[in-house]
């Protein structure tokens, strides 16, 4: 049975009232691992009563540099419990980012594990007042670290700490730009709840009968908000793997017989453009939940990808800032190729520099505000400063460029590192759109588009193309792929191939670099190659 909408303002206490209820079903499973309500419930109560002996207690910030386990989700629920704060730490950060994002959270404690404890030990003598550091999984050595496997021979009584629903529950680190270091978003408890009930009982329709399944890492909160507390509101159960292996994909679909999976970004694409014999053609999966990038080429991949998997792909827009949600399509309320309209707890509107609305079909910022209390983020973490700017005018400024159509659907075109300003007809164009494209190329390993400013104060389109290691490219194969693809004013005008694309250390791609155009390593379509519109 479904916990109703409302009945309860935090995570600890939704566990325990699901725990109460049906403790014998089945919650989440990991690979072979597998726990009921009843069972999250005693292992979160046994941790939260350990770490509250040794001194976690409200409000205290705990980093968890973790890649997915089921210790992840004992942890995060016995953390809620506790009043706690958890920082879901991505995988991706080192070096000098990690540095900062661990001094930033302040945290009292640590839990890494064997795949996070290199890059944390790189960098663990650059933050001040170490945190108490513990240690998930076989420890070959002491090291400064504590054991994680005692926390769980805790006390399996509820902690005696009252949570409130405007407590924090996570600070999650987000780099939405290459140019500067995270910022932790702050959201509280009931956050949480909202979300997992807005898209399980009114976008998605969960029932017990529901298994949910994700290669998302748990650090994505659109993965725990969707799968965790999604399933933890209406009694379904959430399965998960790590990490994204189109090889593996269908497989796991079947080990864990899921009817609903979670996706984001090009996960889609790679599935479909897999051979046709690949898996996948049978499976029990009903629905694909995501957020792509809600292009107008994306029409055509939703509909193939569909029709070959007869599976029905609902697409949403949404960032941390507003937890997770903001727009969605719904089996019943659909455009496809769009991010669906406002859900029933946001307002949605596209402006312009001043956040005066736009009209419908002129593109301009994304702006995103709550119509209930404790449903979206709180501020930034130690930057006042920025969370007046993000917020100004009473709205959540998300830095993403779309617009709405006359039905009052949401488009998705760029987010302001990845647009290419075309001028005052086309207007900004999404360099992402073109990659996807580049990336069907046979060849191609991955690319990257970027603006090139001219004369005008218009930009022109540059592709960066890694070819696939002894593949023969051409650029104008790119070039032709991309005008029979795109309209013309998407197609590139330069064409470069490079061994590798540099990146950052979270692993993105740095896309400043790739703007400085060499003629001589660069071919471009207005030196000679005839073109016809």
């Amino acid at each position: 049975m479904s916990l109703p909408r409302d009945s309860v303002r935090t995570v600890g206490e939704a566990l325990e009232r699901r725990a109460d209820r049906d403790g014998a079903a089945p919650f989440v499973q990991y690979k072979d691992a597998r726990a009921s309500y009843g069972e999250v419930n005693r292992m979160a109560n046994a941790i939260a009563g350990r770490l509250q002996a040794n001194g976690i207690g409200t409000g205290d910030t705990v980093c968890l540099f973790l890649y997915n386990s089921m210790e992840y989700i004992y942890l995060y629920f016995a953390l809620a419990k506790l009043g706690a704060v958890v920082a879901p730490v991505d995988t991706r950060f080192t070096g000098e980012t990690l540095a900062t994002v661990l001094e930033t959270a302040d945290a009292e404690a640590v839990f890494v594990d064997t795949d996070t404890r290199e890059q944390y030990e790189a960098v663990r003598e650059d933050v001040s007042g170490l945190p108490t550091e513990y240690f998930v999984g076989p420890q070959q050595d002491g090291g400064p670290y504590r054991p994680f496997a005692p926390l769980l021979d805790g006390d399996e009584t509820p902690p005696d700490v009252a949570v409130s629903e405007a407590d924090t529950l996570s600070v999650t680190f987000v780099q939405r730009h290459a140019t500067e270091q995270p910022k932790g978003i702050e959201l509280p408890q009931y956050s949480y709840l909202n979300t997992g009930w807005e898209a399980s009982q009114h976008l998605f329709d969960f029932s017990g009968k529901d298994r949910i399944f994700t290669t998302l890492p748990l650090y994505s909160i659109f993965a725990f908000h969707i799968g965790v507390v999604g399933s933890l509101v209406t009694d379904a159960a959430f399965a998960f793997e790590d990490p994204f292996d189109p090889d593996v994909f269908w497989s796991q679909v079947d080990r864990y017989d899921a009817s609903v999976v979670l996706y984001l970004g090009r996960m889609l694409s790679v599935l479909y453009n897999q051979d046709d014999d690949a898996d996948g053609a049978d499976n029990a999966v009903e629905t694909a939940i995501g957020h792509g990038f809600g292009f107008g080429t994306d029409e055509a991949l939703i509909e193939n990808f569909e029709e070959r998997f007869d599976i029905t792909v609902l697409e949403g827009y949404g960032v941390t800032q507003t937890a997770t949600l903001a727009t969605y399509n719904t089996a019943d309320d659909r455009t496809v190729g769009s991010a669906g309209r406002p859900v029933s707890h946001a307002e949605v509107a596209v402006v312009d520099d001043n956040d005066w609305p736009v009209d419908a079909g002129e593109a301009g910022e994304i702006v995103i505000r709550p119509t209930r209390p404790n449903t979206m983020m709180q501020g930034y973490r130690g930057d006042p400063e920025a969370t007046i700017e993000d917020c100004r005018n009473q709205w959540i400024h998300t830095g993403d460029i779309g617009y709405m159509d006359e039905d009052g659907y949401l488009h998705f075109v760029a987010n302001e590192d990845n647009s290419i300003y075309r001028g005052r007809v086309a207007g900004r164009i999404s360099s992402l759109e073109i990659e996807s494209v580049i990336d069907a190329v046979p060849g191609v390993a991955e690319s990257a588009v970027v603006g090139v400013e001219d004369v005008t104060g218009t930009e022109e389109i540059k592709a960066v193309v890694v070819p696939d290691a002894d593949a023969s490219l051409d650029p104008v194969d790119v070039y032709r792929h991309c005008r029979g693809s795109l309209p013309y004013v998407k197609v590139p005008r330069y064409v470069e191939l490079r061994a590798e694309l540099p990146r950052d250390p979270t692993g993105k791609v740095r896309k400043a670099p790739l703007r400085r155009t060499d003629p001589a390593a660069t071919w471009d379509r207005d030196s000679g190659y005839e073109f016809s519109r």
